[in-house]
C-alpha cells in the first residue's frame, strides 16, 4: 500500500519521464504540463490502490487518458503553425528535426498517436501497449501501422518544408 510520501518521490523521480511522454502525445510543452498536472491529480487520488511496481504504467495510462479528453477539446497543430513559433535561427537541427517529428505525430489521430508514441517511443512491445492503452493486440498493430503510414505520407509531403526550416538561411532566397 503506498501512501502521499510515497506519491511525492514518484513525482520527483518520474517526472521527466512522464513530461517526455505527454509533449510526445501532444506536441507542445505548455499542453503537456497541462496535461500532466490533470493526470498526476487523478493518480493521487487512487494512489493507495495502485500497485508500487506498476506505478509508471498507471502514470502513463492517466495521461493517456487526459490526453483523450483533450484532444477531444483541442485543434491539431500543424507544422506551419510550429515554425511561426520558433526563431528558427537560434536552433540546431536537431532541434528543428525534432520539433518536425512532434508536428508530423500531430498530424495523426489521437489514439494512432499514442499507439505511435507507446511503440516507437516509449519502446514498448504490441502486448505492453495494448496493455497501456486499454485495447487489444490487434488494435496496436491496426493503430500502429495506419498511423505509420501516415507519419510516411506527411513526412514526403513535408520534406521540402522541413528542408526549408533546417536551412533557415535560404528562407526568402
Amino acid at each position: 500500500m503506498q501512501d502521499e510520501l510515497d506519491f511525492d518521490g514518484f513525482v520527483r523521480e518520474r517526472y521527466d519521464q512522464l513530461l517526455r511522454y505527454a509533449v510526445m502525445l501532444t506536441g507542445r510543452r505548455w499542453d503537456a504540463e497541462e496535461i500532466l498536472q490533470e493526470a498526476l491529480v487523478r493518480c493521487l487520488r487512487r494512489w493507495r490502490k495502485v500497485p508500487a511496481d506498476n506505478a509508471v504504467a498507471y502514470a502513463r495510462k492517466a495521461i493517456y487518458n487526459e490526453f483523450l479528453r483533450s484532444a477531444k477539446r483541442k485543434t491539431v497543430v500543424t507544422l506551419d503553425e510550429i515554425a511561426e513559433q520558433l526563431d528558427l535561427e537560434d536552433f540546431s537541427g536537431a532541434v528543428v528535426a525534432r520539433e518536425h517529428v512532434l508536428a508530423v505525430l500531430q498530424t495523426l489521430p489521437p489514439r494512432q498517436r499514442a499507439a505511435v508514441v507507446a511503440r516507437f517511443v516509449l519502446d514498448l512491445t504490441e502486448a505492453q501497449a495494448a496493455v497501456e492503452l486499454g485495447c487489444s493486440v490487434g488494435t496496436i498493430k491496426s493503430l500502429t501501422s495506419r498511423g505509420l503510414a501516415k507519419v510516411r505520407q506527411t513526412w514526403k509531403a513535408g520534406e521540402l518544408a522541413a528542408d526549408a526550416v533546417a536551412s533557415p538561411g535560404r528562407r526568402g532566397a
